[in-house]
């Protein structure tokens, strides 16, 4: 107990503790169970472990805080891919990735590490080096995590990145950024209010388009076209069919001022139009969630429709605009919006929209 680290918790040093008491109550030793040098997942302290917690009520984390402690990888009797990694070496990594690093690809890196961690091996055995984008061993174990262990196929993408790799599938080779000229003019054209991250998930799709022999001249929208058939295709097989982010549909909508949507043909819970987001965010704080969930959701609708709330809004001191009142009317009957959006416009915009009679 003398020698646990420093950096161990109240609560995992008690489970430990407990543990060792365990054991001397079974006339067991901690050094008949140890690992030997260099192993992490010693046979005998699992299945000591795993007994204790089942049939003796010790703490479910004892196996977590003895990882934690003595650097291993124990596992639980069923053996499933845990959703956080236990070794220091993989939690630093995590910690390390940006704060406004995308949530999925998170969760996505997270999990191979602790693939690595249930096949005894670790990143820096495989991480690549200095300058080197595309490691030979690392693009060999994600594609065999995809391939064989039903890993998603944006795994490599999210590994990509974040540790700005260039790791590919077996099928060919992924580029990071544009070659063709027409496409570099695409990336330096969009608007520098476009974040980073949407910014990233445009150019892989323009990188896609490019393996495909497809540029993004031939799907371009006409003017006025804000939901063009053929781009719609490619973005939905993209993100289907080819592990491109689920994000890159509405990246492309912010970057073109387009309203693209995925193959169910489900209303956004979110506008992706900046003049639609400028209206929620002027939307009184009065207003109930449930109120303002059900305008976004009406502006989501009109994006869809290829419609504009500046196109309906109401003049200075007019409250019941008809071609609004038709709107909504309309979405609410034919389109299954909530019939609360017609109140919810009304108490945000202080309307006196109508039913129809």
């Amino acid at each position: 107990m003398k020698q646990l680290p420093e950096t161990l918790t109240p609560r995992q040093r008690t489970n430990i503790s407990q543990f060792l008491r365990h054991l001397e109550q079974q006339d067991q030793r901690w050094p008949a169970l140890a690992p030997a040098a260099g192993e992490v997942r010693p046979a005998a302290l699992e299945a000591a472990v795993n007994t204790a917690i089942k049939d003796h009520g010790l703490h479910k984390n004892t196996r977590a805080a003895l990882n934690h402690s003595f650097n291993l990888l124990l596992q639980g009797p069923s053996g499933h891919v845990r959703l956080a990694p236990v070794l220091l070496e993989h939690q630093t990594m995590m910690a390390q990735l940006p704060k406004t690093f995308d949530r999925a690809y998170r969760s996505k890196i997270s999990r191979f590490l602790c693939h690595l961690e249930q096949q005894n091996q670790r990143w820096s055995a495989l991480a690549p080096a200095a300058g080197d984008r595309r490691p030979a061993a690392l693009e060999a174990a994600v594609n065999t995590a995809i391939m064989d262990h039903a890993f998603q196929t944006s795994t490599r993408a999210a590994l990509n990145q974040g540790f700005n790799l260039a790791l590919v599938g077996p099928s060919g080779h992924v580029r990071l950024t544009p070659a063709l000229p027409e496409h570099q003019t695409v990336m330096a054209q969009l608007p520098k209010s476009l974040p980073p991250q949407q910014r990233s998930y445009i150019s892989r799709f323009l990188c896609h388009l490019e393996q495909l022999d497809q540029r993004w001249s031939a799907l371009a929208p006409a003017a006025g076209d804000r939901r063009p058939a053929a781009l719609e295709a490619a973005v939905n097989t993209a993100i289907q069919d080819h592990g491109l982010h689920t994000s890159t549909r509405a990246a492309l909508n912010h970057g073109f001022n387009l309203a693209l949507v995925g193959p169910s043909g489900q209303i956004r819970l979110a506008p992706v139009q900046l003049e639609h987001q400028t209206v929620m965010a002027q939307l009184p704080e009065s207003l109930s969630v449930k109120q303002r969930s059900n305008i976004s959701r009406f502006l989501c609708h009109l994006e869809q429709q290829n419609q504009r709330w500046s196109v309906l809004a109401p003049v200075a001191g007019e409250v019941r605009p008809a071609a609004l009142e038709a709107a909504v009317n309309m979405a609410i009957k034919h389109h299954g919006l909530d019939r609360g959006t017609r109140a919810a416009l009304n108490w945000g915009f202080k309307l006196k929209l109508r039913a129809p009679s």
